[in-house]
């Protein structure tokens, strides 16, 4: 991942993302920061290596486990060109395909480590695929073949997968929401059982990050349409209520969505020409 062996020697820590920020108050300081960049060194060559040998098994896993213990140890101990490659490489490893079930779960959890604190990385820095986990969320979320024993899932994948989708989704593209329901419109019909399932995918990724300049191609699309439907059905159906529950106790519903659109455009919702209805939709 560096073009020479000299780059993350001459460094400044200043220039790193987050690093852990109580490490420079031990009295080996010089010592702790000396072994971190050795062991970024190693991680980053070791990993560059596995990928371009092809070697995900027993090395991907392995060192993936050393990337979490070294932010776990020395925080985001990086540059943001190095935070971004670490990105790109485990969304990369995900579009692999027939990939197996832990390793995706070993990317679900980097990259929900690496992107939690989105303040440090910026939408015009990076743009994630939504199809890539919408993949992945069809086949854990969605597989019946574990209730028969036919498949034998990682322990918590699916609460991995949906903090994975949820840390992901500020950087999907700006035309990820059309593409979004374009797929699942078909779905909206309140009398058929896969309106639940329809709502449970628009919940997981439409975005409800994007910044002013991008609400014409955001929930401005959808919206209107969710009041519509909520205005019309009127016998409390199980989608609005609780459409949907993971082993991880996750919540995923009508409800989730508007609480996630209120917490981010609560001013421009509450100003609209459909207050009343917009009112008890957000806060009902």
């Amino acid at each position: 991942m560096h073009d020479s062996e000299q780059y993350i020697e001459t460094m400044g820590h200043d220039n790193f993302q987050k690093p852990n920020v109580y490490n420079k108050f031990l009295p080996f300081r010089d010592a702790v920061n000396q072994q971190s960049l050795q062991s970024f060194k190693e991680i980053c060559e070791t990993l560059s290596r596995i990928i371009q040998l092809r070697e995900l098994r027993p090395g991907f896993p392995l060192w993936s486990s050393k990337l979490q213990q070294f932010i776990s140890l020395y925080g985001l101990c990086f540059t943001k060109s190095d935070h971004l490659k670490f990105i790109h490489l485990y969304l990369s490893v995900l579009s692999i395909p027939d990939l197996n079930y832990s390793n995706a779960k070993t990317c679900f959890d980097i990259l929900d480590e690496l992107l939690n604190k989105s303040r440090l990385i910026q939408r015009d820095d990076l743009l994630v695929d939504w199809r890539i986990l919408y993949a992945w969320v069809k086949l854990i979320l969605f597989n019946n073949d574990e209730n028969y024993s036919l498949l034998a899932l990682p322990n918590d994948v699916e609460k991995s997968l949906l903090y994975c989708v949820r840390s992901c989704r500020p950087y999907f593209s700006a035309t990820a929401t059309q593409e979004i329901l374009d797929e699942f419109r078909p779905w909206l019909c309140p009398f058929d059982s896969a309106f639940s399932d329809a709502m449970c995918y628009l919940d997981l990724f439409l975005p409800v990050h994007l910044p002013p300049k991008l609400h014409d191609q955001g929930f401005k699309l959808w919206l209107p349409e969710f009041l519509s439907i909520w205005e019309t059905v009127c016998n409390n159906p199980d989608w609005e209520q609780v459409s949907f529950k993971t082993n991880a106790t996750q919540k995923i519903d009508l409800e989730s969505n508007r609480m996630k659109l209120s917490r981010y455009v609560a001013s421009i919702i509450t100003s609209s020409h459909r207050m009343d209805s917009s009112f008890l939709f957000f806060f009902y």
